[in-house]
């Protein structure tokens, strides 16, 4: 951690987080998620009706992760110099675009084209994430970004818990309903958020350009954190990718199998775990444990959960499963992303959070198709296995490299 301190304007002294400051980034970052948990669970039996193949449903998460890495640290760098609050409100209008294309969607090209679109909304995360980091100070950085993760998390609850209802009534429901929910993160987002922060005015310019995205790098520990957090996110987006595949083929749900249903419920769990863990869980650890202990702990837990779910043939079994990686991953995100937060300049924030949402959609591009391509070969166990052999690499790498 560095003692660097923060311009005068930004809340660096901070010691408590301002958590009316935050609830409405709360309430849009939990908007933005419902609608994601509300298409995710009729996503993959979608594109099955449309005759498509596991490798396709991973080429659909793969296209949709390549325009989010594209876009992430555009986004965030333009969020450090026009605002958090201009960029939330243009990613949003792109995702209103892109749902109502998916709702609309005939063929498996017009999907492709939705999910394309839909990744340029990864300015949200950016956004939101750089926005809590200009509101708190380095002792309260992961608390912050935390309440971004669990508005994530209440929003996938909600999200899942809608998309049970309407998958019923058809797949295109929760479709349309994520749209509506979209439209309404517009209206918060625009009357509930302050301007933000943007970052040095033209006093400030020069030496801002000076602070390059090769500069951040250049320093051992952000690298070792990057190859650590690419590690984490292509495991877990190896599991989460094809898991309602594996699952519908080699899972049976109170004597049936399992669809779009039971998989949000999965995601509902998912989201409560991920609640729990940013607002109650993740203050308490950050209390007893080291950056570089709290990662191992993360892959420990992602690991366990991994086998976990490979072995599952009971719903116990299944619920352990999402338990441990739902814990992990939850844990993960704000501790890599205020990690690297704390060693960059404030007016660098949004690029930075831009990045990191960049190198998570990296991992997303080839996960997927990964993934998709081993088990379209019905090579289960392998699917598992390779998820687990690269958190290894990724908690080998952590212990040896990371700082004590």
């Amino acid at each position: 951690m560095t003692g660097r301190s923060l311009p005068e304007g930004v809340a660096s002294e901070r010691e408590n987080l301002d958590w009316w400051l935050m609830l409405p980034l709360f309430a849009i970052v939990s908007l933005y998620a419902a609608g994601i948990g509300a298409v995710l669970p009729v996503l993959p039996f979608y594109l099955r009706e449309m005759g498509a193949s596991p490798l396709v449903f991973g080429l659909v998460l793969a296209t949709e992760a390549l325009s989010q890495s594209a876009a992430s640290p555009l986004l965030g760098q333009l969020s450090d110099r026009f605002g958090r609050k201009r960029v939330l409100l243009a990613s949003q209008a792109v995702a209103i675009v892109s749902l109502l294309l998916l709702a609309l969607a005939q063929s498996i090209f017009t999907v492709l084209l939705a999910r394309f679109l839909f990744g340029f909304t990864a300015g949200n995360f950016s956004a939101a994430a750089a926005y809590a980091a200009d509101n708190s100070s380095p002792t309260t950085r992961r608390q912050a970004i935390g309440v971004v993760n669990a508005g994530l998390g209440l929003g996938a609850i909600v999200g899942a818990g809608l998309s049970s209802i309407l998958s019923e009534i058809s797949l295109t429901a929760p479709i349309y309903m994520a749209l509506a929910l979209s439209a309404s993160g517009v209206v918060v987002t625009a009357f509930g958020l302050k301007g933000g922060k943007v970052a040095e005015q033209a006093k400030g310019e020069a030496d801002q350009a000076k602070i390059s995205l090769r500069a951040i790098t250049s320093l051992p520990v952000i690298r070792v954190l990057i190859i650590v957090m690419l590690c984490h996110f292509f495991a877990y987006g190896m599991y989460t990718s094809q898991l309602p595949i594996f699952l519908a083929d080699r899972f049976v749900w109170n004597g049936h199998a399992l669809g779009p249903r039971e998989f949000s419920y999965i995601i509902a769990a998912d989201g409560v775990i991920n609640i729990f863990v940013q607002l109650f869980l993740l203050g308490w650890l950050g209390r007893f444990f080291p950056e570089r202990r709290l990662i191992v702990l993360i892959f420990a837990l992602i690991c366990t959960g991994f086998v976990s779910a490979g072995l599952a043939s009971t719903i116990p079994v299944l619920a352990f499963a999402v338990l441990c990686i739902s814990t992990g991953d939850a844990l993960a995100k704000p501790t890599y992303l205020a990690a690297l937060s704390v060693h960059v300049p404030s007016e660098r924030q949004g690029v930075v959070m831009g990045t990191g949402q960049a190198l998570v959609a990296v991992t997303d591009i080839t996960s997927p198709v990964l993934a998709g391509f081993i088990l379209g070969l019905g090579l289960y166990g392998a699917w598992i296995g390779a998820a687990v052999a690269i958190a290894v690499i990724g908690a080998a790498i952590a212990i040896i490299r990371l700082p004590r």
